[in-house]
């Protein structure tokens, strides 16, 4: 009886070890979840053989540090036979240089998702949809609004990108230059209108200081707000000359013809000015490590970002980072293995508490989003939520060209006296021959 005790226990010994076996990081991932998709058994070899994924990236979006938290640390815990190498395009080494090469990364990132019309034509267009099948990703787990950006930017019903961060739009006050002159913090739920007229009560000259009370950044900005496009991708024209962007320019310079706001200021400049104490309100992006405010957190706040009565509750458009896997790539399972990684729950959480804005839908990650900064602390970062991004518009290759032609023509308007009418058309009729220089070099 003894005898055949033993023998039963030492059989369910050996099966018990036989489905560990099976069930080891060669057949499932770390989380004990099979990615590999029907039958991880097949798989599991080819998976542990070492490889190697080349990322690349534009330079100076993401510090080495981020890199080595947010990429290759987490997909070595996870997967210890990838090897991540992330690289910057530098000089010389440029996304367009390197597919000339042959030296395309396996993953590529972009940090405007209005970039895919570059990535178009240099071939590099690989739908995941088959990947994101085989591993299993729940879709479900973004937010819409940011897949359909992507889905908008390459006008395809599939996916060949995954994001995973965005900006959000806000608006950023000077909490000295209000006490100064002993007007009300800017509230939640402003218009573009309810700014103006705050912005007048505190554009004030003390002494030899200008005071400024609004910068509403570059003027497209405003504009995505109501989804306005830049050039028609069929015709390759010039949409610039509309009765609505007539209306967002008439707007902006309305903004500059404050006595003593004429001054226009984008980007690091305007967010100088705000620190520095002479601007009292900036309608921007996340700039709280671009614009170095953490350097002097005690001065500022922020408030939801202002809207148009015909668009409530409307934000900036989707402004995101995204992944996307080269269609060359010879290791494109492992590929999908460090995307899903970064857009896991715990880096996800991670990048949302250092203040990377997330692009998942549960509440729980905007909840966490800043917990670990100090200077943000106090600060009401519930303001972001209260706009959500504008709809995305099928955008082209040369929306640069109109971005900065747009701004030329707010300067006209406000610096040279050009009516609002004839600024927008000689923007349109520089664009288009800008546009149609290109397409004929290209020839």
């Amino acid at each position: 009886m003894m005898k055949k005790i033993s023998c039963s226990l030492l059989s369910i010994f050996v099966t018990a070890f036989f489905l560990s076996s099976c069930g080891s990081p060669g057949g499932t991932s770390a989380s004990g979840e099979t990615p590999e998709g029907k039958d991880p058994g097949t798989t599991a070899k080819a998976q542990q053989e070492p490889v190697t994924i080349n990322v690349g990236i534009p330079d100076g979006w993401m510090t080495n540090d981020e890199m080595k938290r947010y990429i290759i640390d987490p997909v070595s815990k996870k997967y210890p036979w990838i090897t991540v190498n992330v690289n910057p395009y530098v000089q010389g080494k440029s996304l367009k240089e390197l597919v000339a090469a042959g030296e395309t990364p396996d993953i590529i990132i972009d940090t405007n998702i209005y970039g895919f019309t570059g990535w178009t034509d240099l071939g590099l267009n690989y739908s995941l949809t088959d990947l994101i099948k085989k591993h299993n990703m729940d879709l479900s787990r973004f937010e819409p609004e940011a897949l359909d950006a992507i889905r908008a930017g390459t006008q395809r019903d599939d996916l060949i990108a995954i994001p995973y961060w965005r900006h959000f739009s806000a608006l950023y006050y000077n909490k000295d230059v209000f006490d100064k002159f002993g007007v009300p913090y800017p509230p939640d739920g402003m218009t573009w209108d309810d700014a103006y007229e705050l912005a007048k009560k505190v554009t004030r000259k003390e002494g030899d200081v200008q005071y400024r009370g609004l910068e509403a950044n570059v003027t497209e900005r405003m504009a995505s707000q109501l989804s306005l496009p830049y050039v028609d991708p069929k015709t390759k024209r010039s949409l610039l000359n509309t009765d609505q962007w007539s209306k967002v320019l008439s707007f902006a310079a309305k903004i500059h013809q404050i006595p003593g706001n004429s001054q226009i200021t984008y980007h690091g400049a305007a967010n100088d000015l705000l620190l520095k104490g002479t601007l009292a309100m900036l309608a921007s992006v996340n700039i709280i490590f671009e614009g170095n405010l953490y350097t002097k957190p005690e001065v500022w706040d922020i408030a939801s970002y202002p809207t148009w009565p015909e668009a409530p509750g409307i934000g900036m458009r989707i402004d995101e980072h995204a992944m996307a896997i080269s269609p060359t790539s010879k290791n494109k399972d492992a590929a999908f293995f460090v995307i899903q990684t970064i857009t896991s729950d715990e880096v996800q959480m991670d990048m949302s508490r250092q203040g990377r804005f997330p692009v998942m839908s549960d509440p729980k990650f905007r909840e966490a989003f800043g917990a670990d900064l100090d200077y943000l602390k106090g600060k009401n970062m519930a303001a972001i939520y209260k706009t959500r991004p504008a709809k995305s518009f099928v955008p082209t290759k040369y929306d640069g060209i109109s971005m900065g032609a747009i701004n030329n023509a707010l300067d006209a308007v406000v610096n040279k006296g050009v009516d609002v009418n004839t600024a927008l058309r000689q923007a349109e009729e520089s664009v288009n021959q800008q546009i149609a220089a290109q397409e004929n070099g290209s020839n």
